[in-house]
């Protein structure tokens, strides 16, 4: 199996010689001999090895025993070892989402901030062949497209990290019996066969029964991931450059797209385009696969003819449709404090600036035209409004005066026309002269108060969206800067 391993990893080039390798071990045979392996092999690739243990204390006494079994490991190996504890069912009670996917999040988190704090730039893991073969069947069954069937891929950037799986194509017997060959006694997890999981009921059900098919059926299956793996590499070229052309805005957070230029694209394009950014969100937390089904929703989302919804994703994400465009987005506390929130009622100080949740608004006098009314900018005869001015969020069925329409429009409307998106509305304060709306910032202006050659004092309104609103890509303007 070492030699395997090292034809592996030269194959690959997982590793090309003096890297600081951390390794995650468990305790169980996979890890352990993972550990054992490229101990055995530091020599030949002058690796500065260490080693991270995560006890989830899920097994009680089991789960310490398993930090103790990893920390002997490493002293009798002479490998820098550091065992993070958490105690993740208590860390449950609190998400209420699913325990495993809390566990391997939370796990990921701390392979991380160990393998930095080893100034290692590449963090091993110990999948191999049996676990590809599991995890193509799960999304066979759970539903995917083509490029979920590549499975586990043998090595990725990650945060910094070169993540490498040096024992991707040995198989759990290979490892088993390297274990009993170099005399490990390495821990057993028992919930490794608690059939309540996906994964068990795979790895003990359904692959035993198709070997009645095929007795060969896990290395036929391995040798399509492979395949597929290579296929994606050559098509992913082809996507990414689609996708530069279609995208509109894009940080670590999200990614808003053109719908047009989207949906000219053909279909199979589609679903790569959005698989892609999918995972290009989602990478830095390395989630569970993304499966066909929150593709298709997305899709969905940008053929249907409402042009305001949106559908929650998995992990917090959201997609959104906002006319035109289409825009993916992990939610923060921030996002979610801002949406939808109406503006209490304040006085504009003149002169002075007022924040809102989406924007800020500046107000100022002059006794000259000095600038040009704008989109974001309004300018009205002072000595003709009612003072002092107010700025709120709208009510039900309020209306405006538009300039040059000659008649009243529902705000709401006047909002609409301008594809203000739905969850941003309440946040655009309206600005009164007495009971009347006289500006929408940024929107719409009333008849009230126009300039004409008898105005001696100009009332000046200038709006400016909030620095991630232009982030976002759906709006212009300057970032706010702090009340005054």
């Amino acid at each position: 199996m070492l030699e395997r391993v090292k034809q592996t990893i030269e194959k690959h080039q997982l590793l090309s010689g003096g890297e600081k390798v951390t390794v995650a071990v468990s305790g169980g045979p996979d890890s352990i001999a993972l550990l054992h392996a490229l101990t055995s092999l530091s020599t030949t690739y002058r690796l500065d090895l260490s080693a991270v243990h995560v006890n989830h204390q899920l097994r009680g006494e089991e789960s310490d025993a398993d930090a103790e079994y990893v920390q002997t490991c490493c002293q009798d190996w002479k490998i820098p070892c550091h065992v993070v504890s958490m105690d993740v069912k208590a860390m449950h009670s609190e998400d209420k989402g699913n325990l495993q996917a809390l566990a391997r999040t939370l796990r990921y988190q701390a392979f991380h901030r160990v393998a930095s704090q080893f100034g290692a730039n590449h963090l091993a893991l110990a999948h191999h062949a049996d676990d590809q073969v599991e995890t193509v069947l799960m999304r066979l069954i759970r539903g995917t497209g083509p490029s979920g069937l590549a499975g586990i891929p043998i090595c990725r950037e990650w945060k910094g990290l070169r993540l490498i799986r040096p024992l991707w194509e040995i198989w759990r017997t290979e490892v088993e019996d390297y274990c009993k060959m170099q005399g490990l006694t390495p821990r057993q997890d028992r919930s490794n066969r608690d059939r309540r999981y996906t994964r068990n009921r795979i790895r003990l059900d359904l692959i035993p029964q198709l070997k009645a098919y095929n007795p060969r059926v896990q290395h036929r299956l391995f040798q399509l991931s492979q395949i597929v793996q290579d296929e994606e590499h050559f098509w992913m070229k082809m996507v990414e450059k689609e996708l530069e052309a279609t995208l509109i805005h894009r940080n670590e957070r999200e990614m808003v797209l053109d719908v047009s230029s989207l949906l000219k694209r053909d279909i199979a394009l589609q679903r790569r385009m959005i698989k892609l950014i999918l995972n290009y969100l989602v990478c830095d937390e390395d989630h569970e696969e993304i499966t066909l089904n929150s593709v298709e929703r997305i899709l969905n989302l940008a053929t249907q003819a409402d042009p305001s919804a949106q559908v929650p994703l998995f992990g917090g994400y959201r997609a959104e449709r906002e006319y035109w465009k289409l825009r993916i987005v992990k939610l923060s506390d921030t996002m979610e404090s801002t949406e939808n929130t109406h503006c209490a009622p304040v006085i504009l100080p003149i002169p002075g600036n007022v924040s809102f949740p989406v924007g800020w608004i500046r107000v100022w006098v002059d006794d000259r035209m000095s600038l040009d009314p704008a989109d974001h900018r309004a300018v009205f005869d002072c000595d003709r409004l009612d003072l002092p001015l107010v700025a709120r969020s709208r009510k039900p069925g309020e209306r405006i005066t538009p300039l040059g329409l000659g008649g009243s429009k529902k705000v709401k409307d006047v909002l609409i026309d301008a594809k203000i998106p739905r969850r941003l509305r309440a946040g655009i304060p309206l600005v009164l002269s007495g009971e009347q709306v006289i500006w929408i910032p940024g929107v719409c202006r009333s008849d009230i108060a126009g300039v004409t050659d008898q105005t001696r004092r100009f009332l000046y309104l200038e709006w400016k969206w909030d620095k991630e609103m232009q982030e976002r890509g759906r709006v212009t303007g300057e970032p706010s800067p702090k009340n005054t």
